[in-house]
């Protein structure tokens, strides 16, 4: 089979791919403005958002440092990430590259996008924080894209101390 053909099944409308790159630029914008009530918004209400590195996924592991199976869960995240978390000011700033959809199972559309987060300190000191890809089921709820599942797969599998925020 042809990449051509094996890909031309994969096409959505307009309307949904529209509603996928909204969906990933409200997500970087909640984050990288730190306006992370936002940012459970960008999940349907049964949702699974994980962090793994990229040894762990290609193990099959299905967890690693950040695990939440609920959108209760993600609000509550962000609660502890409001009141109990303390660390130093920093913004983050991520870059997407452009999102593959890569499979259609029902009314899940299965996608794949190369993520790179830059942190930048108060002193204006920047470091990379973490690049590697997100792996997302995607639903559409209306016009709206919403995430059912994201797995963040990290290239290194050495974490900074500050991924107590999402990534």
């Amino acid at each position: 089979m042809s990449s051509v053909s094996r890909f031309a099944s994969l096409e959505v409308d307009e309307l949904t791919r529209t509603g996928i790159a909204r969906l990933m630029a409200r997500y970087c914008s909640a984050i990288d403005n730190n306006d992370l009530d936002r940012w459970p918004e960008c999940f349907a209400q049964q949702c699974v958002y994980r962090i793994l590195t990229r040894t762990d996924f290609d193990a099959g592991r299905d967890f690693g440092i950040w695990f939440c199976n609920s959108y209760e869960m993600l609000l509550d995240r962000v609660n502890s990430i409001r009141s109990v978390n303390v660390f130093e000011p920093h913004v983050y700033r991520h870059v997407l590259g452009p999102t593959e959809i890569v499979g259609i199972e029902g009314d899940a559309i299965l996608c794949e996008t190369n993520y790179f987060v830059v942190r930048t300190g108060y002193e204006g000191e920047m470091v990379v924080f973490s690049v590697g890809r997100y792996i997302d089921v995607v639903t559409m709820e209306g016009e709206a894209a919403l995430l059912r599942e994201r797995t963040v797969v990290t290239d290194s599998c050495r974490y900074d101390a500050l991924v107590a925020l999402p990534i």
